[in-house]
């Protein structure tokens, strides 16, 4: 392994677990243990553990489980940028479903980190698309 990809997987370690003591500081603010988390989550105690001591990521499913549920700040807890939680937008009491979905997405496309891998995904799509365009032509 040579200098700078040492310097990046140690950058990686410390991202993980900064981003592992945070996802800790929010498990506690809602009054959950590892235990009850993971039970709610629908998976093993030890994943809870690996995220918050940063052997591992939390994936992108759990995390917009617990900014549906909670209101969790994703992009407070990639960057420690703004507040924990989210302060929900009034809306109308009586909405269509469609509606609240689309309230959801606007939500989520205010955090910059998910904005960002939204579109790098909308991205990756077109190529795609304009690959298979490509090929049906020939």
């Amino acid at each position: 392994m040579n200098e700078i990809d040492n310097k990046m997987q140690n950058d990686d370690n410390l991202t993980k677990k900064e981003l592992g003591f945070r996802f800790l500081m929010f498990r506690k603010a809602i009054g959950k243990t590892e235990m009850e988390l993971a039970s709610e989550l629908n998976i093993p105690e030890a994943k809870i553990n690996d995220i918050e001591t940063g052997v591992v990521y939390p994936e992108i499913a759990l995390l917009h489980y617990l900014y549906k549920t909670y209101g969790l700040n994703i992009h407070w807890l990639l960057t420690r940028a703004g507040h924990m939680f989210i302060k929900k937008k009034s809306r109308p009491e009586k909405t269509d479903p469609l509606y609240d979905r689309y309230a959801e997405l606007i939500d989520l496309m205010e955090v910059p980190a998910v904005e960002q891998a939204i579109k790098a995904a909308l991205t990756e799509i077109r190529a795609l698309l304009a690959l298979g365009k490509q090929e049906d032509n020939k």
